[in-house]
């Protein structure tokens, strides 16, 4: 279940980041496919980002991406294209997420690298849970976030968007709320689960500030003796202005940041401290749980942290085999009444 806060952490983070338009414009030369321009134009919307998407990749990673015009591949001027600016493109394509035109998001995501302003965020720390378990709570995201409400009497939600299980958005029913994207779930085809890539839309209500704004994040966790999982998540936000720059610098900024994150992960210890502890009442009474699909998934998360394998995508298995087995069970009962009643016609 402490999983949790490690998608939380996340999620906090994407909440927490100004986001505000550029206004511009691009010369679109004579040698540009204008109608696929227009669509990443469509896409994007706004003309300032497809500079920072084009320029970006031209400067960092000498790619001309598809539709970008010479203008548009023009690098912006207060902008320093180092070596520290140009890193996350590297860490993006070395992890398997390449700038490819046909890949879901890489117009989005690149746009945001290609800005001016950036703040990291790193956090880190050791998980009591195996990977059999982080595994299971990934791939059942809406049950994890019923089960921390069930112990907490929170309104936490997390729920996927499309069918593919990649897109979901979470709240946790307070000033936190975001739509999000998991590009990779195993960076360079490695540690499936463990290697992770998310891109996120968040809301969120800080102080005086009201903010919208967008973030990447890696999540990377690796087993250690003592049946625990170390982490390390970085996130990378992109404050709109100069402005919103600084004050995402300010101490106090990032320490009003820690304590939400920090209000996040305690109400996760405190559940998993009294789950882990053998205190079932909560999730035996909760209302949200009784249901036919939730009482499944809580003996197959029992029977996960009671030691069976688990690794990502087996819900979408057992969930596909279980189908399949009701439709069987289903097509089987009126074939025999049809047998009982010729056996009758015959007497």
């Amino acid at each position: 279940m402490k999983l949790w806060m490690d998608m939380l952490k996340v999620m906090g983070i994407v909440l927490l980041c100004g986001q505000f338009a550029f206004a511009g414009s691009a010369d679109v030369g004579p040698a540009t496919d204008t109608l696929a321009r227009h669509r990443l134009l469509k896409k994007l919307q706004k003309e300032d980002d497809l500079r920072s998407l084009c320029s970006g990749l031209k400067v960092c990673m000498n790619m001309d991406y598809p539709g970008c015009s010479v203008g548009d591949k023009h690098p912006w001027p207060k902008v320093k294209y180092n070596d520290e600016f140009c890193k996350p493109y590297k860490e993006l394509a070395n992890r398997g997420y390449k700038a490819d035109p046909k890949a879901p998001m890489v117009p989005e995501i690149y746009a945001r690298l290609g800005r001016q302003y950036r703040v990291e965020y790193v956090y880190s720390g050791t998980l009591p849970l195996n990977e059999n378990v982080i595994s299971y709570l990934f791939d059942n995201m809406p049950f994890t976030a019923q089960l921390i409400n069930a112990y907490l009497e929170e309104n936490y939600t997390l729920e996927y968007t499309h069918p593919s299980r990649r897109f979901f958005n979470g709240s946790n029913g307070r000033s936190l709320s975001g739509e999000f994207y998991w590009a990779l779930q195993d960076s360079a085809g490695q540690k499936l689960g463990m290697r992770d890539v998310f891109f996120g839309y968040g809301h969120a209500q800080i102080l005086k500030w009201a903010l919208h704004g967008t973030a990447i994040a890696y999540l990377d966790m690796d087993p250690i003796p003592g049946n625990q999982i170390r982490y390390k998540l970085t996130a990378i936000v992109f404050p709109g202005n100069s402005v919103l720059n600084n004050i995402m610098q300010m101490k106090v900024f990032r320490s009003v940041v820690n304590t939400k994150i920090e209000h996040i992960v305690n109400d996760i210890k405190k559940a998993a401290g009294m789950y882990f502890g053998g205190n079932k009442e909560p999730m035996l009474k909760s209302a949200a749980l009784k249901s036919s699909e939730n009482v499944q998934y809580v003996l197959d998360f029992e029977e996960v942290v009671n030691g069976a394998h688990w690794e990502l995508g087996d819900f979408e298995r057992l969930q596909k085999a279980r189908k399949q087995k009701r439709e069987q069970d289903m097509q089987a009962v009126p074939i025999m009444v049809k047998d009982i009643q010729v056996i009758k016609e015959k007497k």
